[in-house]
C-alpha cells in the first residue's frame, strides 16, 4: 500500500497528456477526413504492430498472449475514443467564447466534486454528467490553460502552482489507504465507480495536480534540453506500447533481490529508469528501419 501511495506522485501522467493534446489539437481549422485519417492511423498502426509482435513472441517464449485486445492496452482505446470526439469538441472551441469554455470546465470540476461526495456519503443518484467527467474534460481544460493569461508574475504563479501540486499530491497519497481509509471523501477514481470505465482519474485532486503542473511547465524554459525532449516525444507512443514487453523480460532480474520494502522501492525506481532508457534506445533503432520505423512509433 505504501508503494501504491508513492505512485500517486506520477499519477498525473495521462491527464497531462490529454491536456497537452487539447492544447495542440483544439482551436485548429482542420478538415475532418484529413484529421481522422492521419490521427487515427497514427495510433492504430503502432498498436497493431505491437499486438502482432507480442503474438509472435508468445509462440517462441513463455509469455502468454492476451487475445482480449479490448481490455488490453486501455490507454489506446481511451485515446482512440478521444480522437473520435476531437473534431466535434474542436468546433465548440472554435466558436465558443472564453466564458462558454469556462462554463464547460466549471461543470467538469463541479461534477468531479459531486461524484466524489456521492461516493463518500453512499448517495444513490441518477445525475448523469458522464460527458463532462471524462477524458474530454482534460482535453478542454488543457487548451484553456495553454491560452489563459493569469495576469500574474510568472515566478509567483509557479510558486503558487507548486504549492497546489504538492498539496493535491499529498492528499492523493494519503487517500490510497496506506494512511487513511479508502472509503474517504477524497477517494474518487474512475475505476471505482460506474461513471467512467477507464484508468483515468477524474477526481478533483487529480484535476488540481495535473492543472498546477501543466501551468508550471508552461512557464519553464526547456531550450537547454530541447533536443532530448523532442527525441523522446517522437517515439513516446512506441515507448508506451513496448514497455510491457521490456518489463516482462526485466522483471525476473529485479524480483530476485526485492524482499524488504526499501528494496522494492529502490527496484521500482531503478526498473523505471531502465525501462525508459531501454525502450527509448530500442525505438530510436527501430525508427531507422525503412518499413518498420513507420509503424512502430
Amino acid at each position: 500500500m505504501y508503494i501504491y501511495m508513492f505512485s500517486e506522485i506520477v499519477r498525473y501522467a495521462v491527464p497531462i497528456f490529454l491536456m497537452l493534446s487539447g492544447a495542440l489539437l483544439l482551436n485548429r481549422d482542420v478538415e475532418l477526413n484529413y484529421f481522422l485519417k492521419h490521427r487515427l492511423t497514427r495510433i492504430i498502426y503502432p498498436f497493431l504492430f505491437y499486438v502482432v509482435l507480442e503474438f509472435i513472441l508468445s509462440l517462441f517464449t513463455s509469455r502468454t498472449f492476451s487475445f482480449d485486445i479490448f481490455s488490453h492496452s486501455w490507454y489506446f482505446w481511451m485515446i482512440f475514443g478521444v480522437y473520435l470526439a476531437v473534431p466535434i469538441i474542436n468546433k465548440f472551441v472554435l466558436n465558443a467564447s472564453t466564458k462558454e469554455i469556462e462554463y464547460f470546465i466549471g461543470v467538469f470540476i463541479l461534477a468531479a466534486i459531486f461524484y466524489q461526495l456521492t461516493l463518500f456519503f453512499h448517495i444513490k443518484h441518477y445525475f448523469n454528467l458522464n460527458f463532462f467527467v471524462a477524458p474530454i474534460g482534460y482535453l478542454v481544460f488543457g487548451y484553456y490553460l495553454s491560452v489563459k493569461d493569469f495576469k500574474m508574475d510568472p515566478k509567483k504563479l509557479m510558486i503558487l502552482m507548486a504549492v497546489v501540486f504538492v498539496a493535491a499530491t499529498f492528499v492523493k497519497m494519503l487517500e490510497t489507504g496506506a494512511v487513511i481509509p479508502r472509503n474517504s471523501a477524497l477517494d474518487y477514481a474512475a475505476t471505482q465507480s460506474s461513471i467512467l470505465s477507464s484508468w483515468v482519474d477524474v477526481g478533483i485532486f487529480e484535476i488540481l495536480q495535473a492543472g498546477s503542473l501543466f501551468i508550471i511547465f508552461k512557464h519553464l524554459n526547456f531550450k537547454s534540453c530541447r533536443k532530448g525532449i523532442v527525441s523522446v516525444s517522437n517515439v513516446s507512443y512506441g515507448m508506451y506500447l513496448i514497455n510491457y514487453l521490456i518489463m516482462f523480460y526485466l522483471s525476473p532480474f529485479f524480483i530476485r533481490w526485492t524482499h524488504s520494502g526499501i528494496e522494492i522501492c529502490i527496484a521500482i525506481i531503478v526498473m523505471s529508469v531502465a525501462v525508459f532508457v531501454i525502450s527509448w534506445l530500442i525505438l530510436l533503432g527501430l525508427k531507422r528501419i525503412p518499413v518498420i520505423g513507420k509503424y512502430c512509433t
